[in-house]
């Protein structure tokens, strides 16, 4: 008959196996950026109540061992999620799931894996928002703004003729046009949800590279965009920032195969 083995593990012996029990099936790829995978795998947890109000998270010893990163990682991730108002630190004590957390930011994830359905869907949420921001913007736009519109639209034509991909200038494109509407709401929410926009036109614009009539048709686009707004003419900034997301959406279902399995995996990972 075999005989039972009494259980000689220390309390934090113990505990360092649940931990790694707990995060056994988070080993983060290096394919992704790391920081970003780790916050999101741990923010997965506190949403699923595996980490609790209240509960303190392992050390960043286990946790980087647990991951499979580096400790410099795992701070990293902790630090962002403290500054999103989930976690609190406390001096010599570790990181704790905050009590008096009443929500979780939000977040625009896109799959790495399978980026087509995310990035549809990022464009129908900029469908509606783009028309309204280039309409207000037409109707309110100062001077000075329209000047920075100019510049912003020449600067992705500097980008690109210099071999660039222009996605940031892009988005600054699209910034500036939503500080014209002389809201401010408007310009913060294009800003918060920027990185899920710049992955978004990070692909929208590597796919558009490929063929030099999609990128011209990109900067028509824009530049339909632009003058409308120089005109005052709402009603056309509205339907030309319609059809430059509608245009997009296209683009992007007309790309094939080997674009969605090779550079598109590849633009979004490391656009993140």
């Amino acid at each position: 008959m075999a005989i039972s083995q009494p259980n000689t593990k220390t309390a934090s012996e113990r505990e360092g196996s649940e931990w790694i029990a707990l995060f056994a099936s988070e080993q983060i790829s290096s394919t992704r950026t790391l920081a970003d995978r780790v916050s999101e795998a741990l923010m997965r947890k506190i949403v699923g109540k595996e980490l609790p109000a209240g509960a303190q998270l392992p050390s960043e010893q286990m946790m980087a061992a647990s991951f499979g990163v580096s400790r410099t990682v795992v701070r990293e991730a902790i630090s962002r999620l403290k500054s999103e108002g989930l976690i609190d630190t406390r001096q010599g004590r570790g990181a704790f799931v905050r009590t008096d957390r009443t929500d979780v930011p939000l977040r625009l994830g896109i799959d790495a894996t399978n980026p087509l359905p995310s990035l549809l869907h990022i464009l129908e949420l900029r469908l509606g928002l783009d028309a309204e921001i280039a309409a207000l913007a037409a109707a309110r736009r100062t001077r000075d703004q329209m000047a920075a519109i100019q510049r912003a639209l020449k600067a992705i034509d500097h980008a690109s003729d210099a071999g660039g991909d222009a996605v940031a200038e892009d988005l600054e494109f699209h910034l500036s046009i939503a500080q014209a509407t002389q809201n401010p709401m408007f310009f913060e929410l294009i800003r918060f949800l920027g990185g899920s926009f710049y992955s978004g036109i990070a692909v929208t614009r590597a796919n558009e590279r490929r063929m030099e009539e999609l990128a011209k048709e990109t900067r028509s686009e824009h530049k339909a965009i632009a003058q409308a707004v120089s005109k005052r003419d709402a009603h056309a900034a509205a339907a030309a920032a319609r059809t430059h997301i509608e245009n997009a959406s296209k683009r992007l279902l007309s790309a094939d195969a080997d674009f969605w399995q090779n550079k598109a995996i590849q633009v979004v990972s490391t656009s993140k």
